[in-house]
């Protein structure tokens, strides 16, 4: 074997040093790359998980006042929610008829707004509850899960809340009579203002024991509201509030995006139904309004009126309305729901 046989045997190629250095590169950069993706995704569950957090944080308020200030007699009761059993507590109000007598023959539950309570100050419910039992009907009003004086519970826009109304149905037909010697309401009906609005229209299209319905500034669809308020008030991307509302579905159960009033509202029907909305409310555009009349229509047998009060903000018809308000509401009940004579 010639010498250049025995050393073309023994020498073994070798990669140039240049490709290996390239391969080691590219190995840290995915490496690098893999790091970063993870960190990244690690803080944007993180931030969006905080974002979820406020969200649905609740702040109770103390109650502005009672009934009594406005000479009026008042029990204090509680009564679980439906289905998941929170405690729920507010007031029964007896109506008082043009003799002075007392009577519950015929009921309306009253649901406030968003961060509020029984009280709700910022859309006068209890100067318009007691208004109510002035004109002769008896009144249910209570602080949503997590407000006022209920039990604690995270905030979610009607997904929970409407089974604090369905609750207060309950209570109505069948829980312990805070008024024994009047008897059992005769008929219900609902008022609620905002997300009170949604959470009643909600309830009533699963319970035909809710008669006629009064929607003050209700949304057809929660979910546009969310994604234009959330960046404002945190102040961060816009790209962050998907997140965050799955974050919240995770996290606490709230599927923000099946808060559709608009899509069961017509099951309503043919019951009496009277939406109200601000003609000046920039958070919840007045052409909502049409949207859930539309919507409602779709029944063939729908009963549907509307109002649309010039100069009125988000939740501001009574403020803005006064009189006017009261009376246009208390004919749509008394039409709806019959005298307090009636059997």
């Amino acid at each position: 074997m010639s010498l250049q046989s025995k050393a073309a045997g023994r020498v073994q190629p070798e990669a140039p040093v240049s490709s290996l250095a390239r391969q080691i590169w590219m190995r840290r950069l995915v490496g690098v790359l893999l790091t970063i993706c993870g960190l990244l995704t690690f803080a944007y569950a993180g931030i969006t998980s905080y974002m979820a957090t406020l969200v649905v944080a609740q702040h109770p308020l103390a109650l502005a006042g009672t009934p009594a200030e406005y000479g009026l007699k008042y029990s204090n009761v509680q009564f679980p929610a439906r289905i998941d059993h929170l405690t729920i507590r507010g007031w029964f109000i007896p109506g008082v008829l043009p003799d002075g007598q007392l009577t519950t023959a015929r009921v309306l539950i009253m649901v406030h707004g968003a961060n509020q309570n029984r009280t709700d100050p910022a859309a006068g419910l209890l100067q318009l509850s007691s208004t109510m039992a002035y004109a002769g009907f008896a009144v249910l009003v209570f602080d949503t899960r997590g407000t006022g004086q209920s039990a604690p519970a995270p905030f979610s826009l009607s997904y929970f809340e409407q089974r604090d109304v369905l609750g207060a149905v309950d209570f109505l037909q069948t829980g312990p009579l805070p008024y024994p010697a009047l008897g059992r309401p005769r008929v219900i009906g609902g008022w609620g203002v905002s997300m009170g609005a949604n959470s009643l229209l909600l309830a009533a299209a699963q319970d035909s024991s809710i008669k006629a319905v009064v929607a003050d500034s209700a949304y057809p669809d929660i979910a546009p509201i969310l994604e234009r308020e959330i960046p404002k008030q945190s102040g961060l991307p816009d790209f962050f509030t998907p997140g965050a509302l799955a974050a919240a579905r995770v996290l606490y159960g709230i599927d923000f995006y099946q808060i559709k009033p608009g899509d069961v509202v017509a099951r309503i029907a043919p019951r009496p139904l009277f939406f109200i909305q601000g003609g000046a409310d920039s958070f919840n555009p007045p052409s909502n309004l049409a949207v859930l009349v539309a919507d409602a229509k779709a029944a063939p047998n729908a009963n549907v009126q509307s109002w649309l009060v010039p100069g009125a903000a988000h939740a501001q018809s009574y403020n803005v309305a006064g009189s006017v308000y009261v009376d246009r509401v208390v004919k749509f009940f008394n039409t709806a729901l019959g005298s307090d004579s009636q059997v």
